[in-house]
């Protein structure tokens, strides 16, 4: 659900978080904000906060397969995605 609230402290801060870092003293971001600020704003922060969300990278590749994907994988989070 979009408006489920998503925890997080400075651990989640990485290069690159400006939403992550604004919504920080409020200590979480619901799964909307966080989707928004990852598409809109490429925030590193806000894309890890969804992947830890989901099970990881590992869990990002397992839904490719599931999906009929055999050739994308996720191997990293932000920012050693680059």
């Amino acid at each position: 659900r979009g408006d489920r609230k998503l925890s997080y402290g400075p651990d989640m801060i990485v290069e690159w978080s400006p939403a992550t870092e604004r919504f920080l003293a409020s200590g979480h971001m619901t799964v909307l904000e966080a989707a928004q600020a990852a598409v809109q704003l490429s925030d590193n922060g806000a894309t890890n906060l969804l992947l830890r969300e989901i099970g990881g990278p590992a869990a990002m590749t397992q839904y490719f397969r599931k999906i009929g994907d055999s050739v994308s994988r996720l191997d990293r989070k932000e920012p050693e995605m680059g």
